[in-house]
């Protein structure tokens, strides 16, 4: 069951859509929201300044600043929380994001996150080290936001173990669809289950779900990209990192091009 939900807010923007999506999300499923504000400890400040320039005063400012924003943050967004009447907890850290984000999503059921881009730079971020080391499940939206309206969903099923543990724990959404599409992509050099066997599963749980093989003369990523444009559909259901990240930064993994795509929701886990 999807019971307590965790929104980062922070300062690399997007915070309104995600906690937008967790109060929907919240309010549809019954949950909980915990939405963890960090503060950039002192170390980024000294990382950021001059030598020459440290002094006590610096620091002092910094502090303040710190403080004043944290603030304004918990005043404008716990207002939003309390006016759409969902139960949430705030918390309020100066740390590491990383480490903050693997410690309170692993008492959570499902973490937002927004997509980057697809350079360098996003793809060694905190949120891809955060999917990858902490293997729990993630919905990634697009910068512009998006709704809870999960009626048309794309599943894109590769027999592995990470695509299975997503669609374990995504059944409470999947269950709620209207139609879900089981998507494989035809491979030679692959063995995979046929769709329709994770289709049945499915069907056991009470999930309307169909199967559909594509052939693979397109990227794999472009393909389920493509699928879901054709298809529609409101969300993309998929496993993260099936290989070596460094092969998938320096070749292209599947994966990236999901988290940077900008126009579909993607539910992961690892």
């Amino acid at each position: 069951m999807l019971k307590t939900i965790l929104v980062p807010i922070g300062h690399a923007g997007g915070a309104d859509e995600r906690l937008d999506l967790a109060i929907e999300l919240a309010n549809k499923y019954d949950a909980h929201v915990t939405a963890l504000h960090i503060l950039l400890p002192m170390g980024e400040m000294v990382k950021s300044v001059p030598i020459e320039a440290y002094s006590g005063e610096a620091f002092d400012r910094f502090t303040r600043e710190q403080e004043e924003e944290a603030a304004e943050y918990r005043a404008k967004y716990e207002k939003k929380l309390q006016s759409a009447g969902v139960r949430y907890d705030w918390y309020q850290q100066q740390s590491d994001l990383l480490t903050q984000l693997n410690l309170h999503a692993r008492s959570a059921d499902l973490t937002i996150l927004s997509q980057k881009g697809d350079d360098i730079d996003d793809i060694l971020g905190v949120m891809h080290d955060f999917i990858i080391g902490n293997g729990l499940p993630v919905i990634v939206i697009p910068t512009k936001g998006a709704n809870a309206d999960y009626k048309n969903v794309l599943v894109a099923w590769d027999n592995g173990k990470q695509c299975a543990t997503a669609v374990h724990n995504a059944l409470p959404i999947l269950k709620e669809a209207d139609k879900v599409t089981v998507l494989t992509i035809s491979e030679d050099d692959k063995d995979h289950i046929p769709e329709a066997d994770i289709c049945v599963k499915l069907a056991r749980h009470g999930v309307n779900a169909e199967a559909l093989t594509e052939d693979d003369s397109m990227a794999i990523a472009d393909r389920i990209l493509e699928t879901a444009n054709k298809l529609d559909v409101d969300l993309i259901v998929s496993g993260a990192w099936g290989h070596r990240r460094l092969r998938e930064i320096i070749f292209g993994g599947v994966t990236k091009k999901l988290l940077s795509n900008q126009k579909h929701s993607v539910y992961l886990s690892h």
